[in-house]
């Protein structure tokens, strides 16, 4: 899809930059009573006032000789500009060979100019006439031609619609990575996508705001109480429990609980649907004002894997100190057990319905409740009570009783690890892969929590790369990577998610061939997690191998700025006795010679130009770099630019690049974990601040985000120096063009 053409700062750039081309060494000017010259700039007029502009085509005349430059402000438009001008135009009279300024020396006036104008060379077309008055009239009219069908088309537009669990996923990688400004336009996406329906719409608005902890925006929002008391997603009732448990001291009483129960209820109706701290600690709350029995809860949050947290350890050792009145004991019969089992399963306590029904023998007039409270509750006890049932009664009274529910959720009794098999399996049909990874984002972090349960995982997976071939990696692959995101986004242990992690990498390194960037995307930030968690030298080592075993189909030049992100993140984390992150860096940089520089992208040409030295290279490539004369022209001595991440080496490089790229610059860098007076000062008094949000503290942003009042603030797309740099040359472009006046800028 092209990217967006910012009409307004076009159009404010379009009377300096007119001014400019029609001045020497050009000839020709307007108003000079010349009718096809005033017929072209009127077009031009027009044209640029579209939204978006649409692409020019402007004449000059210079040393007697006759030359067009034509403009365009997308890479869709600057392919079809080439098509148009390769079928209008051609080269009977003139030298067109359908190439842009991309490797122009950029000394021309007019050419600068013009590129500084569209911000980019590689769309900018230049050619000149032959001198003939048959040429010269005839080319006239070509352009003419085109010209006219430009204006009188209408503008086309790229429909391609994204799948729709894509662009969700994008969510939710958004919010997992704290990236918020991604996240946020992630989700405008979706809100305005018509195969949204409005419930979900408001589903994703709750994750969205519990994510990045607005929880003032969450509690006023006018469709909450609604929400409560309609059925949601499990990470939907996550979001929920956070707002909840926001409201709570780290150390929460059930007296101070009851308000909250009162307006929430179970909002966490199982163990196996707890997704972060604050949904177990919610959990555990909710239980206990349902009398269940402390030493019960304790062991099926341990089973669970979510004892650790200490409130929740706080929360259990109260209750067990302050058991309440002693209570008489009597034998209960099996229609008591009964009778307290829908009880539970009325107050949605689905666990405490399993742990009654477990105590009752195998009775088929018990299956309608245990199907209800399997349906909500996917642990060991409840999978074996069923599998109990099915094995006495048979499949058909299972599925009779699920009918006499009428649940919209389908039992799936194979654990996690056969799961993930039959994704990688070449016998399981469509239908049948489209329910098992619904099942897996449905319970499979519960199922990984479980003390043992990464392990048998990661077995799995290995088990699978035995047999499994390009043609059946997707959705397999797709589906281990939203696991390792969802468990380390639950706190998993460390230990856990570093296993995890490694195992998908090294099934991605050795079976993925397809070349899916958005998949390498995730990878990436797989890889950043993992190398951030801290390795050993020998695991580091192991990752870099991976790494290089994988990336052979993206060492490309429009692939290289993702490349230099992961190779900045893996710099950054490199142990000190580390020797072989050269096989994977040597391979990317040293690709980059005269050939193929003008068309790297600038930024990115810059950051492997700086990192080349720490690998023993020394790039061969034009200087000054291309595109350095564009941007220069476009920042006015002075200005200043504040940059945040914790990424240090990153924000280093991308301030001393600033600097040297454009001259005059101000650039404070700023790494605090929380709103320091240094970052607030640097907040108030730079012109645009660049945040790289993927890599920051929550607490530094808030603050900063306060001091700006409405200011310029532009985030970075990755986690290294080369986005840092587009979004502050993206910015200088925007907000000064070639003699023009500051544009009006966007938060």
């Amino acid at each position: 899809m092209s990217e967006p053409v910012a009409t307004l700062t076009v159009l404010q750039r379009w009377p300096s930059f007119r001014d400019s081309f029609f001045g020497p060494p050009n000839s020709l000017r307007p108003g000079s009573g010349v009718a096809a010259l005033d017929e072209f700039v009127a077009t031009a007029d027009a044209l640029i006032a579209e939204d978006p502009p649409k692409p020019v085509v402007l004449p000059a005349r210079i040393d007697g000789s006759t030359h067009y430059f034509a403009l365009a402000f997308t890479s869709d438009q600057s392919r079809t500009l080439r098509e148009l001008l390769q079928s209008h135009v051609g080269r009977t009279w003139t030298d067109f060979d359908g190439r842009s300024l991309a490797s122009s020396n950029g000394i021309d006036p007019l050419e600068q100019a013009a590129v500084a104008f569209t911000g980019d060379s590689r769309y900018v077309y230049r050619f000149r006439v032959g001198s003939q008055a048959a040429a010269l009239n005839s080319v006239r009219e070509s352009v003419q031609t085109l010209l006219a069908s430009l204006r009188s088309a209408p503008q086309r537009q790229a429909r391609i619609s994204l799948p729709i669990g894509r662009l969700i996923g994008d969510l939710t990688d958004a919010c997992a990575a704290r990236a918020e400004h991604a996240a946020q336009a992630a989700y405008e996406v979706l809100a305005a996508d018509h195969r949204l329906s409005q419930a979900n719409r408001l589903f994703l608005q709750i994750q969205l705001l519990a994510a990045f902890d607005r929880w003032d925006e969450l509690e006023q929002h006018p469709e909450l109480d609604t929400l409560l008391r309609l059925p949601r997603p499990i990470l939907a009732s996550d979001a929920l429990a956070r707002l909840a448990t926001s409201k709570l001291t780290d150390r929460p009483d059930l007296a101070t609980f009851a308000p909250i129960a009162t307006r929430f209820n179970g909002l966490i109706d199982s163990v196996s649907a707890i997704r972060s701290v604050a949904g177990a600690r919610y959990y555990t709350l909710w239980a206990l004002t349902g009398d269940e029995s402390p030493d019960q809860l304790r062991e099926r949050l341990a089973e669970a894997g979510w004892t650790s947290d200490p409130g929740i350890a706080a929360l259990l050792h109260t209750a067990t100190s302050n058991p309440g009145p002693a209570v008489e004991e009597t034998t209960e019969t099996a229609d008591d057990l009964r009778k307290r089992a829908r009880q539970a399963i009325e107050a949605g306590r689905f666990d405490a319905a399993i742990d009654l029904l477990t105590l009752l023998p195998t009775d088929r007039a018990d299956l309608p409740a245990i199907v209800e409270a399997t349906t909500h509750t996917f642990t060991a006890k409840a999978i074996t009570l069923l599998e109990r049932h099915r094995a006495e009664y048979g499949e058909d009274a299972i599925r009779g009783a699920l009918g006499s529910w009428r649940s919209e959720r389908p039992l799936e009794s194979a654990p996690l690890p056969d799961r993930l098999a039959q994704l990688f399996s070449d016998s399981t049909s469509p239908q049948q892969l489209e329910y098992l990874r619904a099942s897996v984002e449905r319970n499979g972090v519960a199922e990984l929590r479980v003390p043992g349960g990464t392990d048998a995982v990661c077995r799995a997976i290995l088990q699978a790369m035995d047999g499994v071939g390009p043609a059946r990696l997707s959705p397999g692959i797709d589906v281990c990577i939203d696991l390792v995101r969802d468990l380390k986004t639950s706190d998993a242990p460390i230990g856990d998610v570093r296993s995890l992690s490694h195992r998908v990498l090294e099934l991605w390194a050795y079976h993925d061939s397809s070349g899916d960037r958005h998949r390498a995307g995730r990878i990436v930030h797989l890889v950043g997690d993992l190398v951030e968690f801290g390795l050993s030298v020998q695991a580091y080592e192991e990752v870099v191998e991976l790494v290089r075993a994988g990336w052979d189909p993206f060492l490309t030049n429009a692939d290289l700025p993702t490349g230099l992100d992961l190779l900045e993140q893996l710099l950054a984390h490199r142990p000190e006795a580390a020797c072989n992150l050269n096989t994977f860096a040597v391979p990317m940089l040293s690709r980059i010679g005269p050939h193929n520089a003008a068309r790297v992208p600038p930024a990115a040409l810059a950051v492997a130009v700086d990192m080349s030295p720490s690998f023993d290279l020394a790039l061969d490539v034009p200087a000054p770099l291309p595109a350095v004369h564009d941007q220069e022209s476009s920042v006015r001595p002075g200005t200043r630019v504040a940059l945040y991440s914790l990424q240090e080496q990153a924000l280093d490089r991308t301030a001393r690049i600033l600097r040297e790229r454009h001259p005059g610059l101000d650039v404070v860098i700023c790494a605090d974990h929380v709103a320091t007076d240094a970052l607030r000062a640097a907040a108030r008094s730079a012109d645009v601040f660049i945040v790289m949000d993927r890599a920051a503290a929550h607490a530094a942003t808030n603050a900063l985000k306060a001091e700006r009042a409405g200011r310029p603030i532009r985030y970075a797309a990755g986690k290294g120096s080369t986005s840092m740099i587009e979004a502050a040359e993206t910015w200088f472009r925007d907000q000064h063009g070639v003699g023009g006046a500051p544009a009006a800028d966007s938060v």
